[in-house]
């Protein structure tokens, strides 16, 4: 059996570049702000854009993210540094967003994003933002869970592996899962393109 460390005896961390999720949980757990500070820099952005792909807005995204880093600190000191970081941390976040889930349907409300604060984009940002938007139109025809297979495998780089430990799951459901998703992903994305076609089309 491991034993365990001194809450005392913090280890010295390498660079923030290089250290691992696991030593920084660790150090963290072991009472390390800097170390958890280092995991939410490092995650923070992936998880909330993850939880808006799931929940459909971004706003709600930020609320479910920030209760997502409550729950991770919280859990730290539980936390098997022998098992992945990554996987925990996004299981956390989907069990978060499930949550989130079932008390919009206990108190139902119209959720809507806020406009830009800002219209004056470059052309560039124009697209960007355009790509993603089509992007999160074709997972949002997506039916869960091959939705959130496809986000975590294909868009946040978990491997099989780790996405299967984060929605407890086999190996071999997630494997199907994702290539559902894929293939419901292309499905989409070309209506997606040809509505896209079509309003540009009308708009000439």
């Amino acid at each position: 059996m491991r034993p365990r460390r001194s809450r005392s005896a913090l280890p010295i961390l390498s660079s923030p570049s290089t250290t691992a999720d696991e030593t920084l949980a660790g150090a963290a757990a072991s009472g390390s702000r800097a170390a958890f500070a280092r995991l939410v820099d490092r995650y923070a952005g992936r998880v909330v854009a993850t939880l808006e792909r799931r929940l459909g807005d971004h706003n709600a995204a930020l609320d479910v993210g920030q209760e997502t880093w409550i729950r991770v600190f919280r859990g730290l000191p539980s936390f098997d540094v022998d098992k992945s970081f990554r996987s925990w941390l996004f299981a956390i976040a989907l069990n978060a967003a499930r949550d989130e889930g079932r008390r919009r349907q206990r108190s139902p409300v119209d959720y809507v994003d806020e406009l830009p604060q800002s219209l004056s984009h470059s052309a560039s940002d124009s697209r960007a933002h355009e790509d993603r938007q089509a992007i999160d139109r074709a997972l949002a025809g997506i039916a869960e869970p091959y939705r959130t297979a496809v986000v975590l495998v294909d868009s946040e780089g978990l491997n099989y592996q780790e996405a299967a430990a984060s929605c407890d799951c086999k190996l071999g459901t997630m494997k199907s899962r994702v290539a559902r998703g894929r293939a419901a992903f292309r499905e989409q994305w070309r209506k997606v393109c040809g509505e896209t076609e079509t309003t540009k089309r009308k708009s000439l």
